[in-house]
């Protein structure tokens, strides 16, 4: 028997001091996968016993070809923009990636003849138009705080998360960086 034990970490002290005596001693039968993102938060004494697998973070254009994949299997008919968008915001988990697949997909239910579009998308995930974020990071380079101010209110008025175009702003400052000092 394989028993999976998703968020592993989520256990509390006295349940890993009950499952300690079965991972010192394990029945041959027996196999346990935990699973977790939060390392930190399993007791040594419990990762003493185990054999430890990290995995990497899935590349966006794989994720969202897999995201492709699986909307053509499903007969759901998704652009690439959209799968590009959802995958970016998985940031490398397959899992989120689904989650927000399926978020997708059930956002656009009511219009099931059209294809899933990047606006759609960007709305559902709070996302602001990569054009407008550029315009704001001129103008606040350029010391135009008043218009910058100004353009990051409308981005809220429109529905775009203020942490997410703070993440765009230092992805855009961290390219032109790189750009910059290694061209």
């Amino acid at each position: 028997k394989v028993y999976i034990i998703d968020e592993v970490h989520m256990l509390s002290k006295q349940a890993f001091n009950g499952l300690l005596k079965t991972l010192e001693e394990p029945p041959p039968h027996v196999k346990f996968v935990f699973a977790t993102t939060e390392i930190r938060k399993v007791p040594v004494t419990v990762l003493s016993r185990c054999q430890r697998f990290d995995l990497r973070r899935i590349e966006t254009g794989v994720l969202a070809a897999h995201l492709a994949a699986i909307a053509e299997q499903e007969k759901i008919a998704v652009e690439p923009a959209a799968l590009s968008l959802i995958a970016r915001a998985a940031e490398g988990s397959v899992r989120d990636g689904l989650s927000l697949l399926d978020q997708a997909i059930a956002h656009h239910a009511g219009d099931s003849a059209a294809a899933i579009t990047g606006e759609s998308v960007r709305a559902m995930l709070g996302l602001a138009d990569r054009g407008r974020v550029l315009d704001l990071f001129e103008k606040l380079m350029g010391g135009e705080i008043a218009v910058a101010l100004a353009e990051f209110k409308s981005l809220y008025d429109s529905g775009a998360d203020p942490l997410v175009v703070m993440q765009d702003l230092l992805e855009t400052t961290h390219f032109l960086t790189r750009v910059k000092v290694a061209p």
